[in-house]
């Protein structure tokens, strides 16, 4: 197998032993244990086999260095060198070798005999020559050669490096003449159909064909030779082999199908010969399918290619032979009438005296017919026993056929008559025909008259919703404006009174009016006064001319060393530089060589080599030490720099006289990290270095906040303030951590100021962490910061706290979100965590590359959070309701939201329901539970049990007079959420159960049930269980537990089981809302919360027998059914909700009454251990029933579902397909929409900090504090890093 890494130009080939390659050939002739001599060995294949399998000892040679890379770890020697020019026997010298492989060598030179001739004086006295040549005389290229062509290609018989061209006579021939002896030749066939000769040979003279196929080597594609000095050649003709025929085939392919279709992956293959005038081709069919798989149809494509077919006669036979069906040409076509055949296929008529067959003409390359079978015989026979269909045909060359058509003359002269005979028929019916078309005529004329009318009203009726909705939406609108108006009226009148009742009013209206007429005698107007932002004085000064010192310090890791130094080189900055790359005695030879080799390219580049290990302080002093005027910009091996970098950040540190030190930002760099602060982050989806880098400079130019330390990665450093500073403290600092953080902070003593650059992005790839866990030598390097600087980490934590470049992140994911120029979809949902927010990030994701997904949460104190729906993504706003809501709507607007999509409105004020009509745009709803039509939300009732509806949309928990969660009744509740529904564009619920109940509930709005997007591949098989009869059943309980979802009824069987000693233990692989008994009391673990990530390893790790869901109310999707799904694992779940769709029709599952006691319960899971688990019998697989007081005439696309005649309704394709201004990613945008969003307008709009934050925060200060006094130093030495590291996060949470 070939791959080609096309930068590289370098081709990776590997060998694999069910593969006949000239590779898997060569590697055959080798004994173990030898010494291989690999002349072009390339990038090392044959090498890695030989030492991997054979355990040889290998030398190569080879043209490329890159190629020679991937060759060495296999080789004892690789040498690169050209074979054209080498002295072969000098790099090689001293050695012989038992075997020289020359594989696809010898036609890429211009003089082969010379490396024949050197390879003589190589071979060991009874070493072998192996070679493997490509064949000159394969029939596809000279059938291409005899159609006028000679194309070179990019690899195959004609690579155009090829110089030399073989055939079997002419290599024996050459080799002969050089004094080498042919001792073995094998070949390398290829069939026609896998080469790269296009060439068919059914368009060639039939006489022609058959003589090309039928020459030697006709399908010899390569020729593999053993050779050794000084035998006698084989070529004389008694020495050839015998002529063998080739022949060109066809693949005729049976598609085996049932009432869902034809599955690609269910179809049978034969393969015929061309040029044959009759042969029989055999489909065995697969026998023994269950009634549910049972084949129905069956498509014939009787060949892939173009061509005159004759069809002689098509068969089923049973197991002994017996037909059970057969089709004749006298019985017309085999295909029923109807749409059954592809038009690639042309019948043609029957030819029973001549030729007894019926001729079809393909005319592409996907001809098929359907097969007139009955499907109950057919499905019957595939279902009892072993079945196969035999297929009669002939392919005829294309000039086999024309030397037919004189026999075909008599078949017209008839065929004319038959024709004659026909139209006399048609015309005694001609009468009776038009009668009938014209009473036809009529019933279509009256239906078509009826169509129209109902089409006719049911236009009016949606005409008459739509002008409803657009009626209700403006009204919603007119009614914002007039409380807004009447608001601010009310709030000016007030305003006015007070000013009027006021005694300087009073007093001073005489002074006020004679002033008025003196200004307006004097014609002065009003002044605007706008008032100024301060600003910090800063004294910008002039740079100096001397280059900057960018050093990079190398240790390890070239791939990462290979993209800093390119990226810095590559960038198009204007300030000169010396790049001082410094190799601290790398332990990596590849490091050093690719050093030294780019070194010598580039006279950019300055490099020093450590003799001993200095560690990254003592490296950097020494770059730092190298010149007594040049700045230095300190930059990490694992980094990446793109545009013009280098400029931005000179330009700020010489935007005031005290910078000492910049740093930028990164995506790993403390607190100068973006997007996610004092985190590490990946880049932004769609985004590389250069593209956020550009996006920085163009959105916060120029901008620069002081921080109390800088960060290493990448950090500036005036030479002004590291001449007054000085060097890093190695003594303290020796080996790195902590030395940047010293530093800066002797620069502020001094000072110096410390910036952190917003508009720069530098990447960083190394793993750098700002959090609680650290090495020993960084809690080292802490403490000698602590006991150096006292106030270190106090100002660090105020910094934090206090974030000045807050407002710039958010400048700069504003900037991101407008950059995409995709419609932005606002997602409307509650505050918790749990499978509604799961959902929304998994939707987000799924529509990422069509719509930005954002997300809008209620605060307390009426406000809200507007945040990205990424779960890395950090950008959030807050507007308080219904004040800010102007504000809401224009960030809206400017962000381009064009659909609203309601997830739940918990939480939510009344207003946030107006936002379509305020917006202008169309909204839908998923209905994760029941909030709409259920105060609790879940159905239940104060038991926590399930509370069955009293009537269609109307939960028995919640009487229509009690207090709904707004404050007014559950019957206007109901009302109002009924007419939000029924407005929505669409109503999604995720089950069938779900949407059921909604529908009932709001019979007008239009419902779909689509499942989430959770499971996007084929779910795996269940795991049979495997069980002994001591074993005990093992049962996992999967989640957070609250009552509803069944906790109280686990803790009931649990206890249970242990008092009757029951062989039944369950796991919680989770935890409940409360403490639940476990062992001894209880046949319960509880195992504790897990990261969504972890649960498949964690499912797999427990290896249950059995997943358990006890829920009590009915759960409208279930996530951690999914994953129980996903996992293979038998199920047995609750008749409620959507678990009996979910399971319908799976095996190894069970669906139990949901009320069942807790003795109950525990007797079926032992009858299921008994009957089952320890027999190995599958029960009956759960079937879905429709419960008639929730009967729902919707769209239902769940799996385990019944199908419907209607397509599958899908995000990807239908979410957004009824919306063409959403649709359209590329349409213009609205006026609003683009605009750049004002830094006041962020800053005003600051996520608000709480009365507890501010308490935590406060706290964390007066700690750090007080760790500084050298009193407290010691006492806090003495408390365990754990305890300080859960207080610190509990501080800062």
């Amino acid at each position: 197998m070939t791959h080609s890494i096309e930068d590289l130009h370098v081709y990776l080939r590997s060998i694999s032993a069910d593969e006949r390659t000239s590779l898997s050939v060569l590697s055959s002739l080798v004994k173990p244990s030898t010494l291989v001599l690999d002349l072009g060995c390339g990038s090392g294949a044959l090498g890695q086999y030989l030492a991997t399998h054979h355990s040889c000892v290998i030398d190569g040679l080879t043209l490329s260095e890159v190629e020679a890379a991937h060759a060495r770890p296999y080789y004892r020697h690789v040498h690169v060198s050209d074979l054209e020019t080498c002295d072969l026997s000098a790099q090689f010298s001293n050695h012989t070798y038992d075997y020289i492989v020359c594989a696809d060598v010898l036609e890429h030179l211009r003089k082969p005999e010379r490396i024949l001739d050197a390879c003589r004086q190589l071979l060991s006295p009874t070493g072998q020559l192996l070679i493997s040549v490509p064949n000159a005389g394969y029939c596809g290229l000279v059938a291409e050669l005899m159609q006028g062509e000679f194309l070179y290609r990019e690899e195959g018989l004609l690579d155009k490096t090829h110089l030399r061209f073989f055939t079997r006579r002419s290599l024996q021939r050459f080799l002969g003449e050089q004094g080498w002896g042919i001792e073995a030749l094998d070949t390398i066939e290829r069939e026609l159909s896998d080469s790269e000769f296009k060439a068919r040979f059914d368009h060639l003279p039939p006489a022609v064909a058959r003589y090309m196929l039928a020459t030697p080597d006709a399908l010899v594609y390569q020729f593999i030779g053993v050779a050794r000095p000084g035998m006698e050649a084989c070529s004389s003709p008694e020495h050839e082999p015998p002529i063998q025929t080739a022949k060109a085939l066809f693949t005729s392919q049976l598609y085996l199908g049932n009432a869902q279709g034809y599955d690609e992956d269910k179809k049978l293959t034969a393969t015929g010969a061309m040029g044959e005038g009759r042969q029989t081709l055999t489909f065995a069919l697969p026998s023994g399918t269950s009634p549910q798989e049972a084949i129905t149809r069956l498509r014939l494509d009787p060949a892939d290619r173009p061509g005159f077919v004759h069809l002689y006669g098509i068969k089923l036979h049973d197991a002994q032979g017996k037909t059970l069906w057969s089709w004749e040409p006298g019985h017309g076509q085999p295909a029923p009438q109807g749409d059954m055949f592809s038009r690639e296929i042309v019948w043609q008529s029957w030819l029973p005296e001549i030729h007894g067959a019926l001729l079809l003409l393909l005319t592409g390359d996907d001809p098929w017919f359907q097969l007139g079978i009955p499907q109950e015989l057919l499905a019957e026979a595939t279902t009892q026993g072993t079945t196969s269909l035999s297929l009669d045909m002939g392919w005829p060359m294309s000039a086999d056929y024309l030397s037919l058509s004189s026999q075909v003359l008599p078949l017209q002269t008839e065929n004319k008559h038959l024709k004659e005979t026909v139209q006399a028929t048609q015309e005694l019916l001609a009468t009776s025909v038009h009668r009938a078309q014209m009473l036809e005529a009529r019933a279509e004329h009256l239906a078509e008259t009826l169509a129209a009318r109902e089409q006719h009203l049911q236009a009016r009726l949606l005409s008459a919703r739509q002008d409803n909705n657009q009626l209700s939406a403006h009204r919603q609108v007119l009614i914002y404006e007039h409380q807004k108006l009447s608001s601010e009226f009310e709030q000016l009148a007030s305003y006015l009174r007070s000013i009027e009742n006021s005694t300087v009013f009073r007093a001073t209206r005489p002074l006020v009016k004679a002033k008025m007429q003196i200004d307006r005698l004097l014609g002065k107007g009003l002044a605007s006064v706008q008032p100024k932002a301060q600003e910090q004085q800063v004294t910008p000064v002039q740079a100096p001319p001397h280059p900057v010192d960018v050093i990079v310090p190398v240790y390890r890791g070239l791939a990462d060393t290979k993209l800093c130094v390119e990226s810095v080189l590559a960038s198009n900055c204007q300030t000169a530089y010396r790049l001082i790359v410094i190799n601290d005695a790398s332990p990596e030879p590849e490091v050093t060589t690719w050093l030294r080799n780019k070194a010598q390219e580039d006279s950019r580049i300055t490099l020093l080599e450590n003799e001993t290990n200095l560690g990254f302080v003592g490296t950097v002093n020494r770059g730092m030490a190298l010149s007594s005027s040049n700045d230095v910009l300190l930059l990490n091996s694992d980094t990446e720099v793109a545009n013009d970098w280098l400029d931005r950040i000179r330009q700020s540190a010489y935007s005031d006289a005290r910078v000492g030190t910049v740093t930028p930002f990164s995506n790993n760099a403390t607190i100068c990290s973006y997007p996610n602060f004092c985190k590490d982050n990946e880049l932004p989806q769609g985004y590389d270095t250069a593209t956020l880098d550009a996006l920085c400079a163009a959105t916060n130019a120029g901008v620069a906040v002081d921080v109390p330390t800088g960060v290493g990665f990448c950090m500036y450093i005036r030479r002004d303030a590291l001449s007054q500073v000085g060097l890093f403290d190695v003594e303290n600092f020796g080996k790195g951590y902590g030395e940047e953080n010293d530093f800066c902070q002797r620069a502020h003593k001094a000072g110096w100021r410390n910036l952190h650059l917003l508009d720069t992005f530098v990447l960083h790839t190394g793993g750098v962490s700002f959090g609680a866990s650290k090495s020993p030598r960084e809690q080292a390097a802490m403490e000698i910061l602590r006991r150096l600087h006292p106030h270190y980490e106090a100002d660090v934590m105020a910094f934090v706290q206090a974030d000045p470049a807050k407002p710039y992140r958010i400048a700069l994911d504003l900037a991101r979100i407008q950059a995409r120029r995709k419609p932005a979809v606002l997602a409307v949902l509650h505050d918790r965590a749990g499978g509604t927010l799961r959902h929304v990030r998994e939707l987000a994701l799924h529509l990422q590359q069509q719509v930005t997904t954002l997300v809008l949460t209620p605060l307390p104190g009426q406000a809200v959070k507007l945040s990205l729906a990424g779960e890395n993504e950090a950008f959030a706003l807050q507007f308080s309701l219904p004040e800010q809501l102007d504000d809401l709507l224009q960030l809206l607007r400017a962000l381009d939201v064009r659909h609203l999509h309601y997830h739940h409105l918990l939480g939510h004020q009344a207003i946030i329901r107006d936002l379509p009509a305020l917006l202008g745009v169309s909204y839908d709803f998923t209905a994760h539970d029941f909030y709409t039509y259920c105060a609790r939300i879940s159905l239940t009732g104060d038991d926590n049990r399930y509370a069955p509806e009293n009537a269609p949309g109307e939960c028995a928990c919640c009487a229509p007079d009690s207090t709904a969660p707004d404050g007014g009744s559950m019957k206007q509740w109901r009302a109002t959420h009924r007419d939000f529904l029924q407005r929505a564009r669409l109503v999604l619920a995720p089950s069938l159960d779900a949407a059921s109940r909604i529908a009932a509930f709001a019979p007008d709005a239009n419902v779909k049930a689509v499942p989430h997007t959770d499971i996007s591949l084929a779910l795996p098989s269940v795991k049979t269980p495997s069980f002994d009869a001591s074993r005990r059943l093992k049962v996992v309980v999967i989640g957070a537990l609250s009552a509803i979802k069944g906790a109280d009824i686990l803790e009931a069987v649990a206890q249970l089981a242990a008092k009757q000693n029951a062989p039944v233990d369950f796991h919680l692989l989770g935890y409940g809302y409360r403490h639940l008994q476990t062992q001894p009391k209880a046949h319960l673990t509880v195992h504790g919360g897990y990261e969504e990530a972890e649960l498949p390893r964690l499912l797999q790790w427990l290896d249950a027998d059995l997943a358990w869901f006890p829920a009590q109310w009915p759960e409208t999707y279930s996530y951690t059914l999914s994953a129980a799904l996903q996992a293979g694992l038998p199920v047995i779940g609750p008749d409620l909700g959507a678990f009996r769709e979910r399971l319908h029709g799976r095996e190894w599952s069970w669906v139990a009454p949901w009320d069942l006691t807790p003795a109950q319960w525990l007797d079926l899971f032992i009858q299921l251990r008994v009957n089952h688990f320890t027999t190995g019998l599958p029960p009956q697989p759960p079937q879905l029933k429709t419960d008639t007081a929730t009967e729902w005439k919707g769209n239902p696309q769940c799996e385990g579902a019944a199908s419907t005649t209607a397509a599958p309704w899908s995000y990807l394709t239908d979410y957004l397909s009824n919306q063409h201004a959403l649709a359209a990613a590329d349409v213009p945008v609205t006026t609003a929409a683009g605009t750049p969003v004002a830094l006041a307008f962020i800053q005003a709009h600051l996520q608000q900090v709480t009365t507890a934050q501010q308490a935590r925060s406060r706290a964390v200060n007066v700690l750090a504090r007080l760790r500084s006094l050298p009193v407290l130093r010691g006492v806090a030495r003495r408390i365990p890093k754990h305890l300080q590291t859960r207080v610190k996060n509990w501080l800062m949470a």
